[in-house]
């Protein structure tokens, strides 16, 4: 399933890995540096997903998506966290912020690349809570 994907990691070494295996995969990857450079490009490319570390410059991932929870342009775009920083208390206040899940770095390439496939093919919170009211 070819997506739009929002990739936003500090590391250069470690978005430049993702990214390139994610275009592999036959994906638009557009890539961010930082929590504003994130929040822009969701703004401009509209994803159907956006990967978030948690950890980065100028805005952090959890500002980012508080930012996300009160505009328009997060309305129904799935965001899964992608983080070194795994503690339950972060998670938890991703998942409180709308996260559809939480993956730490320590994934493979190829785990990465099925856990998206599956978070792309189900419906978005938006979707789901339209359908159920």
């Amino acid at each position: 399933m070819e997506a739009t994907i929002v990739l936003a990691e500090d590391d250069t070494d470690l978005r430049a890995l993702y990214a390139q295996w994610l275009r592999r995969a036959g994906h638009r990857v557009w890539e961010a540096a930082d929590g504003a450079e994130a929040l822009s490009a969701v703004m401009a490319y509209r994803p159907d997903l956006l990967l978030l570390d948690i950890w980065m410059p100028i805005l952090n991932g959890l500002e980012v998506l508080e930012h996300l929870s009160r505009a328009a342009h997060g309305v129904g775009l799935k965001v899964v966290v992608l983080s070194h920083q795994g503690d339950s208390d972060t998670r938890l206040e991703g998942f409180a912020l709308g996260v559809v899940d939480y993956w730490t770095k320590d994934l493979s390439l190829a785990e990465l690349s099925a856990r998206i496939e599956s978070v792309l093919g189900s419906p978005s919170p938006a979707t789901e809570s339209a359908v159920n009211d």
